[in-house]
């Protein structure tokens, strides 16, 4: 488990690279209560607050993060594809973020 969650954090530092451009990384405001989520396909594996899927479908990243937000919560920050979500752009993911 400890080896997971290096690699998850690895991940979310990565902003090029071959995970960056087909997969996804995620921070969430709090601990997600699941361990694993399919989404769209992708199979996205939490430890803590932190979120990846190695390979996800190709949509638009604002689509892609609200559908997140639903099931997970509140998002910090998320990188798509090799896309980092703005500011802008994860107050309006927000909106749609489970209570």
């Amino acid at each position: 488990m400890r080896i997971f969650v290096t690699a998850l954090v690895a991940a979310s530092a990565l902003s090029t690279g071959a995970f960056a451009a087909e997969g996804a990384v995620l921070k969430l405001k709090t601990p997600s209560k699941a361990p694993t989520l399919i989404q769209d396909g992708a199979q996205w594996r939490c430890a803590g607050d932190v979120c990846a899927a190695p390979q996800v479908k190709s949509l638009p990243i604002s689509r892609a993060c609200r559908k997140l937000a639903a099931e997970l919560g509140a998002v910090v920050t998320f990188n798509y594809r090799g896309e980092e979500l703005d500011a802008a752009g994860i107050a309006d993911c927000n909106t749609a973020a489970k209570p």
